[in-house]
């Protein structure tokens, strides 16, 4: 029986018995009752609080990065950013918030500043998570078995898989050159939900105990953490025997480091449990020495003098995304649907002040102090449709809608939103940067 039905069980039948008891006893027995039955309660309420998480100390000699407190988008569904204007001194268009995805598809980072790098925004997306599939035999008799990356399009409890990222600072507590986490360049923490089972034995108890303590601080389910260090250097390669082996991402095969080793067997079974994984699960960072090479609708080598890369990104560096797109769409849902988030989309950079859609002519633009190549346009496909707040995923929505007025690429019969973007320069970028269009033209999506 499941955690959840059996503390339903529960309630209900507490319910029934004490609707018996108020119907037929005194006071003096309702209240003699009241008291034999509040009794287990709280001792129930003292026991789930010993089996209350116990969060691990901040790695130490490092700080955490990421905004802390108010995000940006706390208004983002707020009329006044469905309207657009021409830019101008008094309508200036600026980047209203940032956000990096260090495990591609899991849930992402807020910036309020962050530096752009050659494969996009600095920490973004340098990791997947990937299982391991077994091709059905050919004609032949011949199979074919590779590691290949996995998404929220498939796995939506992806989006319920949290990410910090913690950086060396020498005025972080235990900061050392030697220390474990400043040498790998800083830490990533991953948390994720995990209910386990309950039953009458002494582990089924605890479990239960761990279910009633994440409820009473507000989390739905418990949580599962594990550490990997960022970048970890050479030594730790050798001493962990990471491997160099190839992870499949659409129809490239880039070498990567395949870190399940830092992730213990216990924990890796659990996340697979969660995300609903059959086969195995390992993760995957982008080699440094080994980035992807871009060419498709990207800058050419010989026009800007360096050849463009990514991680593990699907495309492009980088995403970026108008709010009065978001807004336009919202608008065309079914009536009763509740608003979109533009976390739904997965941007990197979300800007307000243009027109919905006045982006999808931008071929150069300047963001702060950064000139960007606009590649090409953003093709949609499912993941929109997944909650970002609870990796549910709906059968229709938002993507029906937008098939029915953003297919608008001659290259992809998919919906477009948003535009894919190679950095020209690389500068910082901050929220509140002014947005500048450099260049229109046509765009053709080109397919890998």
């Amino acid at each position: 029986m499941s955690s959840n039905n059996l503390l339903d069980e529960l309630i209900d039948a507490f319910k029934v018995v004490f609707s018996q008891i108020l119907s037929y006893a005194s006071p003096l027995t309702i209240s003699a009752t009241i008291l034999v039955l509040l009794t287990p309660a709280i001792l129930i309420l003292i026991f789930a609080f010993t089996q209350k998480e116990e969060l691990l100390p901040p790695p130490a000699g490092c700080r955490q990065i990421g905004l802390q407190g108010r995000s940006n988008l706390t208004d983002q569904f707020l009329k006044k950013y469905s309207r657009g204007s021409d830019a101008g001194p008094q309508n200036p268009w600026t980047v209203k918030a940032l956000f990096i995805y260090p495990i591609k598809s899991c849930k992402g980072i807020e910036l309020d500043r962050t530096d752009i790098v050659p494969i996009g925004l600095q920490y973004d997306r340098q990791f997947t998570l990937a299982q391991y599939v077994t091709s059905l035999p050919t004609l032949e008799g011949k199979v074919k078995s590779e590691w290949s990356f996995i998404t929220q399009r498939t796995f939506p409890r992806m989006a319920k898989v949290e990410t910090e990222l913690w950086i060396p600072d020498p005025e972080a507590p235990g900061y050392s050159p030697d220390g474990e986490w400043v040498k790998s360049e800083g830490c990533l923490v991953v948390r994720f939900p995990f209910t386990p089972d309950v039953d009458l034995s002494m582990e089924g108890l605890k479990a239960y105990g761990t279910i009633v303590a994440a409820k009473l601080t507000g989390k739905p389910e418990p949580m599962v953490e594990f550490r990997i260090p960022s970048n970890p250097p050479k030594e730790r390669i050798r001493t962990m025997r990471y491997t160099h082996e190839k992870v499949t991402i659409w129809k490239d095969s880039p070498v990567a480091l395949n870190m399940g080793c830092e992730v213990p067997e216990e924990v890796m079974a659990k996340l697979k449990y969660t995300l609903g994984v059959a086969n195995p699960l390992t993760l995957f960072r982008i080699d440094p020495e080994q980035c992807r090479e871009l060419h498709k609708c990207a800058p050419k080598k010989k026009d800007v003098g360096f050849q463009p890369t990514i991680g593990m990104q699907d495309s492009y560096p980088m995403h970026i995304l108008n709010l009065a797109a978001v807004h336009d769409v919202s608008s065309k849902l079914p009536k009763g649907s509740k608003p979109l988030s533009a976390l739904r989309f997965r941007p990197n950079v979300l800007f307000t002040g243009p027109p919905a859609f006045d982006e999808d002519n931008w071929t150069k633009a300047r963001i702060g102090d950064g000139t960007y190549h606009i590649s090409c346009r953003t093709t949609r496909c499912k993941l929109p449709n997944v909650d970002p707040d609870t990796g549910v995923a709906d059968r229709n929505e938002p993507g029906t809608t937008m098939r029915k007025y953003r297919v608008i690429d001659k290259g992809s019969q998919s919906a477009c939103l948003g535009m894919q973007v190679t950095p020209l320069t690389l500068k910082e970028i901050k929220v509140g940067d002014e947005v500048e269009v450099l260049e229109r033209g046509e765009h053709y999506y080109l397919k890998a």
